[in-house]
């Protein structure tokens, strides 16, 4: 399994979906899905004006970008008050993610690290419980885990998500190969 760690706009992004989690206490939503929201003319605003999606924890919603992104499929994944964010509600959230991505059939498996100072977790811990849940979905499932998987980060925490990127693959070393790339840096690293 290759990793790849981003921390660039959503204009370099050209991948069929992306998965962006957003908080219900942020208004308006911030990090990857407010430049997603930016970028689609305040849609993702509008529906939670209107109530239609609220960013209640495990809420999901797909939204599709009409050629505004690179991406053509935006899923949104509520991850709930920012302040009772936890490991394990960001490990189920990655689970999901990889679920609905693939019932969505999206080639891509590209998602973010909500870390810009928007809850009182450590980044590195967050980037574990995320991407472990992603994987021991793919692996419990028995879905295919050889292909890359996206990870987005606020250019900010960078360095603490492939920290995290690490400790993951440490933990998984026995099950599975992991090579991390990051193209902040354009150096693979090992």
């Amino acid at each position: 399994m290759k990793i790849k760690v981003l921390s660039e706009s959503l204009d370099g992004l050209a991948y069929d979906g992306l998965a962006l989690g957003f908080f219900s206490d942020e208004r308006p939503p911030r990090g990857y899905c407010g430049l997603a929201d930016w970028r689609l003319n305040g849609l993702i605003s509008k529906l939670i004006v209107e109530g239609r999606i609220t960013g209640a924890f495990m809420e999901k919603t797909l939204v599709f970008s009409n050629h505004r992104t690179p991406s053509s499929k935006i899923f949104l994944m509520g991850l709930g008050e920012s302040t009772q964010l936890t490991y394990e509600k960001l490990y189920a959230a990655g689970s999901t993610i990889s679920q609905t991505l693939n019932e969505i059939e999206c080639a891509d498996l590209v998602f973010d690290i909500p870390c810009s100072c928007r809850c009182n977790l450590e980044v590195p811990r967050m980037t574990v419980a995320m991407i472990s849940g992603v994987f021991d979905f793919c692996d419990r499932e028995q879905k295919d885990i050889t292909s890359d998987m996206i990870v987005l980060s606020d250019k900010n925490f960078f360095d603490e998500v492939v920290l995290g990127m690490h400790e993951f693959k440490v933990s998984v070393k026995d099950r599975v190969a992991v090579d991390i790339i990051d193209q902040a840096a354009s150096v693979r690293v090992l």
